[in-house]
């Protein structure tokens, strides 16, 4: 509850500072509208940014959800055999070089301008931080209880079932707290470069017609669909999780 009440007052003060500023300032509307616009605008048009959220949250999931469920197969894939690692680790650390904007309009061409280029997008933005995160705890591996499992003649299926999983899930839940707010990023930049639906085509479409109560309504919108994305997994983290400890 203090944890909560803590936010809520550093939220309080930063819109306080925000309009202070604002009309203090003087600022106009196009370039910087006070706090009480954008919530008055947010909820005039609550109804299509709700619906738009919701598309732009079925994206981001896709893509994370490919894109955690590839890396964790190419972990354990590498944890069976290191050539995997010399195959694939390059193909990926040239895909992470890459600016997702620059790959995005080609996604678009490839997969269409539907819901497919956005999942793609969200997918590989999310990709590498979440193999580096799985490879990490793959090699964090005790190799002496590797070998014990391997002296009692344990299967792959076993060893990856007994042994790997219940180690890497700290590393596996980190990788989905980041991919998790980087899913999202992705899913908007799909929507910039060419949608008709979803929180990334308001804001853009909003930004044209210089509507920008409405562009910063869906950009704050866009933040706690990522927030609510990654407390979402910290609580399932929470629950599997029992045996770590942190220092308050």
């Amino acid at each position: 509850m203090d944890k909560i009440i803590k936010i809520l007052l550093t939220f309080s003060i930063f819109f306080l500072i925000w309009y202070f500023v604002v009309t203090t300032l003087k600022i106009p509307n196009y370039i910087l509208p006070n706090p009480i616009e954008v919530f008055e605008s947010l909820n005039t048009n609550r109804s299509v940014i709700i619906t738009n959220s919701l598309i732009t949250l079925y994206e981001a999931f896709l893509g994370f959800f490919i894109a955690n469920s590839v890396s964790v197969l190419i972990a354990l894939g590498i944890t069976f055999n290191k050539k995997i690692e010399n195959t694939i680790m390059p193909f990926a650390i040239i895909l992470e070089t890459i600016p997702i904007i620059a790959l995005t309009p080609l996604l678009v061409i490839w997969f269409g301008p539907g819901e497919y280029s956005k999942i793609a997008t969200a997918a590989l933005i999310c990709f590498f931080p979440s193999l580096v995160n799985v490879l990490r705890g793959v090699k964090s591996l005790d190799r002496d209880l590797v070998a014990f499992f391997k002296a009692y003649s344990a299967n792959k299926i076993q060893l990856t079932k007994m042994l790997i999983i219940p180690s890497i899930l700290p590393y596996l839940f980190a990788a989905l707290k980041v991919s998790s707010s980087l899913a999202v990023v992705g899913a908007l930049v799909g929507e910039f470069i060419g949608a008709n639906k979803g929180l990334g085509f308001l804001i853009i479409s909003n930004y044209y017609t210089l509507n920008i109560p409405l562009v910063f309504a869906s950009i704050i919108t866009s933040s706690l669909v990522g927030i609510v994305f990654y407390y979402a997994i910290h609580l399932v983290e929470k629950r599997i999780i029992t045996w770590t400890t942190t220092i308050d």
